[in-house]
């Protein structure tokens, strides 16, 4: 009964353990009294394994197994070395070290095999099953466990009960892999041997083991019910077999499945139980299914702080044992191992055929000779060919850059002209409605004095007639109108003739930084002014190697200032858009795949050699594709009606073509992702030149 204890624990913990009678105090009385060196080596390993079991302090048991290797080497006692070795791979596999732990476990493997020693040589091919398993490599895991039931029966053991201890571990590892590989009915049915078991010889450990692994399989399936019942089960028979992290692991099962059933008060309970019990070992494993269920819990209770605290416990820990570069150190190990088997058979046939690759290689070297030669003379007139094709594609290149150059040139002179009209045919219409336009807005204002002085004088004659007085209010009312929309109209045609006029102010240089500076705040102070709960965070990025350039600073400055209030606009539409959109999912999951929004303007400037670079960025909802071409048309705007004349970009486009320069826009719009916080924006970029004369 102690040997089948002995091996269960061993299946747990993945080490050589010694009967759980022995504690640690009495190892160490009899390691005093030792006097072999060998019986020494002995006590040290059982040591180790004992302070390995259930990961009560892996440290210890690395310092007592590296104790055991030492002493072991120095007598020359091959077996302990071997035992050694075994706890070492026990403490590097629980520790996360995947790579120096399959490369342990393939060495230690092979001796076990020259040794004869099937204990060890089976309890090292579980282990490496785990590793590849703990890889994600389930297929391999799979190979290696299949092989423990071929291994079991040669194991020699003194009693029944220790033999079929090793069926059962071999039963156990083949539902795990099954269970990784999500196949149900094979998993089930290994675990209902396990469970059978371990009620026919009454063994606690191998209770613990089969109950957590049906409470699993049927917490899987749906059945609550079952699940609970069976991790309720391994509770007991985890503390009656001394094994703590086993308890913790149920605990949280069970905790799992309250919280599945949305009682989180009960799940809650076992939660911080199993919290409290797992801090007194060490086993990360355990602890870190206590981390994840606290956080998720925490966040179904609305209790974000605690959440996060225990979200970022858990990601720490996970980083700690079982970061992804263990894990390509050891698949890594792994393919060197057989592609090292695979070298050493491709050198044996190399030595078969070595002479014969002589002899080719000879044959190869004779005809290389000849090619080279043939191909001397080959070389020496295509040489010729090649400086003819060059100087033909020099020629072609040239003429198909001046062709572009054209194109280019030709665009903008359509440009141009195009704009030129636009603004001879704005400033005609403009000086022809300007004259009808005062005489309405005078005669409004003349209008609104005479229906003042008509009700003071109703007042005055005392006529209380309410169809007189609505008839009063009425006038007043499209006399305010007609008013408002009058001079709308007068700030248009002012916008039109200031479009169409050429600009008078005279170029002096001009430092573009401080002119950037100064209007982007003067924009924000404005934007603020009219909306007090406006934000935005601002960049700059200015070139502090630019010159001072030639500009007419009036007019470049009232293109910088449109272009920023245009951003900050952008910024505000997107700001109150998101704020909605955030409102109508709040309290739902959602919310958490719409990420904050923060409005931002960038504004930068860069020295580009012959040219002068400005650039205003902004992140709001960019501008659609379809309309992207019109921006710089008269009259055409994107805001609503009343917020824009649509004449800021057009006058924009012709002061920076005045000044000899170019503006483009850069945007993107992408209405089919609302979340998308990166990608999304506009950019106004403004080229001038550097020795700028102006037209």
């Amino acid at each position: 009964m102690k040997k089948a204890i002995l091996f269960i624990f061993i299946l747990f913990t993945g080490s050589n353990l010694p009967a759980q009678t022995k504690t640690i105090d009495s190892l160490k009385l009899l390691l005093a009294k030792e006097k072999t060196d060998k019986g020494k080596v002995k006590l040290l390993n059982k040591m180790s394994s004992r302070f390995g079991f259930g990961n009560l302090r892996n440290d210890s048991s690395l310092w007592y197994s590296q104790q055991a290797l030492e002493l072991a080497q120095r007598i020359n006692y091959a077996k302990g070395e071997l035992e050694a070795r075994f706890n070492m791979t026990n403490y590097l596999f629980q520790t996360g070290n995947y790579p120096e732990a399959l490369k342990l476990s393939l060495h230690n493997l092979k001796q076990a095999e020259e040794f004869h020693d099937m204990k060890t040589f089976f309890l090292q091919t579980r282990v490496i099953g785990w590793i590849y398993g703990r890889m994600g490599d389930n297929l391999k895991q799979l190979e290696y466990e299949k092989r423990l039931a071929s291994i079991a029966p040669l194991i020699p053991v003194s009693d029944t009960i220790e033999k079929e201890t090793f069926v059962w571990i071999a039963n156990n590892v083949m539902a795990m892999a099954y269970s990784d590989l999500n196949e149900p009915d094979s998993t089930l049915r290994y675990l209902q041997l396990i469970y059978d078991g371990a009620i026919k010889i009454k063994d606690p450990g191998l209770l613990a083991l089969a109950t957590h692994g049906l409470g699993n399989y049927y917490f899987k399936k749906g059945n609550d019910s079952l699940a609970f019942y069976y991790y309720k089960e391994c509770i007991p028979a985890s503390l009656i077999a001394g094994r703590v992290d086993g308890v913790v692991v149920a605990e949280t099962a069970i905790a799992r499945v309250f919280l599945k059933k949305g009682q989180s008060d009960s799940a809650l309970f076992y939660g911080r139980q199993a919290l409290n019990r797992v801090q007194t070992i060490d086993a990360p494993d355990a602890l870190q299914g206590v981390y994840s269920l606290l956080s998720t819990l925490y966040k179904n209770l609305r209790q974000n702080d605690s959440a996060f605290k225990y979200l970022q416990q858990y990601v720490t820990l996970k980083d700690s044992l079982y970061n992804q570069t263990k894990i390509i150190q050891a698949q890594n190990f792994s393919f060197n191992e057989t592609l090292q088997q695979q070298q050493l058979e491709q050198a044996k046939k190399e030595a078969q055929q070595q002479y014969a690759a002589k002899t080719k290689l000879y044959l190869f070297a004779a005809i290389i000779f000849i090619f080279l030669i043939i191909g001397f003379f080959l070389l020496r007139n295509l040489r010729n060919k090649r400086k003819a094709n060059q100087l033909l594609h020099q020629k072609n290149e040239e003429i198909e850059t001046a062709l572009s150059n054209l194109k280019s040139t030709q665009a903008q002179l359509i440009q141009s002209e195009k704009m030129a009209s636009l603004g001879e045919l704005t400033a005609g219409i403009a000086h022809e409605i300007q004259n009808p336009l005062n005489f309405v807005n005078n005669f409004s204002d003349i209008n609104s004095e005479l229906i003042e002085e008509l009700r003071n004088k109703s007042e005055e004659l005392k006529i209380d007639d309410v169809d007189v007085k609505d008839l009063l209010n009425d006038i007043e009312s499209n006399e305010k109108k007609i008013n408002h929309h009058g001079k709308r109209a007068d700030a248009i045609v002012k916008g039109m003739l200031q479009h169409s006029r050429t600009s008078t102010g005279q170029k002096e240089p001009t430092d573009i930084n401080a002119l950037c500076d100064e209007y982007l705040r003067l924009a924000y102070h404005g934007m603020r002014a009219k909306d007090k709960s406006f934000n935005c965070e601002m960049k700059t990025d200015f070139d502090s190697t630019l010159p001072k350039i030639n500009v007419v600073p009036q007019d470049i400055g009232r293109v910088i200032l449109n272009l920023i209030n245009n951003a900050f606009y952008a910024c505000a539409e997107r700001s109150r858009s998101t704020a909605a959109e955030r409102k109508n999912l709040e309290g739902f999951q959602n919310l958490q795949g719409l990420a904050p929004y923060l409005p931002t303007v960038t504004v930068s400037t860069k020295n580009l050699g012959e040219k002068v670079e400005i650039s205003v960025k902004d992140n709001g909802n960019g501008i659609p594709e379809k309309i992207k071409d019109k921006i710089f048309q008269p009259f055409f705007t994107t805001k609503p009606t009343g917020q824009g004349t649509g004449l800021g970009l057009s006058l924009s486009y012709d002061i920076i073509k005045a000044h000899g320069g170019e503006i483009k826009v850069e945007t993107r719009a992408d209405e089919a992702r609302p979340d998308d916080t990166v990608g999304r924006g506009t950019e106004f970029i403004i080229q001038l030149p550097l020795n700028n004369s102006g037209l």
